[in-house]
C-alpha cells in the first residue's frame, strides 16, 4: 500500500443525519475518510475507513468487509454523475497492517481516545 502523506483527520460538524437511523459522525483528510455510526443511545454500532480506493467496514455484530470503492459509473448511462459503490471483486481480503499506524497518526488530534481504541483494536485483529 502506498503511503498517505501528512494526513490529519478533521471532523465535519454538520453531517446529514437520517431520521430513525441513529447518529453518524464523519472525519476526512487527504485521502482518508472515517465514519462512525451510533445507535439512539449513542453506542457505537460500526465504522467505515476509506483510503486509496478501498473501504474497510466493521459492525459491532462482528461483520466486516474490505472492498474496492468503484466509481459507480455505468457506461450505458448518459447522465455523467453517480455515487461511488463498494465492489467486492478484486479487493484484498484484509487491509494492510500499515493502515493501523496511518489511522493512529491521522486521528490523534480529532478522534476521541475511546473510539480510536476500538478502531485500532479492530484493525490489529483484521489486518493480521
Amino acid at each position: 500500500m502506498g503511503s498517505l502523506p501528512g494526513i490529519m483527520l478533521r471532523e465535519f460538524k454538520y453531517v446529514k443525519q437520517e431520521p430513525g437511523a441513529g447518529k453518524r459522525r464523519w472525519w476526512g483528510g487527504d485521502g482518508l475518510e472515517f465514519t462512525a455510526w451510533y445507535d439512539a443511545e449513542e453506542r457505537l454500532t460500526g465504522f467505515q475507513l476509506c483510503y486509496l480506493e478501498r473501504a474497510l467496514t466493521w459492525k459491532t455484530s462482528g461483520y466486516w468487509s474490505h472492498v474496492t470503492v468503484g466509481s459507480g459509473i455505468n457506461e450505458t448511462q448518459s447522465r455523467g454523475y453517480s455515487s461511488p459503490i463498494l465492489q467486492a471483486n478484486g479487493a484484498p481480503t484484509r487491509p494492510p497492517f500499515s493502515l493501523l499506524s496511518q489511522f493512529e497518526k491521522a486521528s490523534e488530534a480529532s478522534v476521541a481516545e475511546q473510539l480510536r481504541s476500538v478502531v485500532t483494536g479492530v484493525l490489529q485483529i483484521i489486518a493480521r
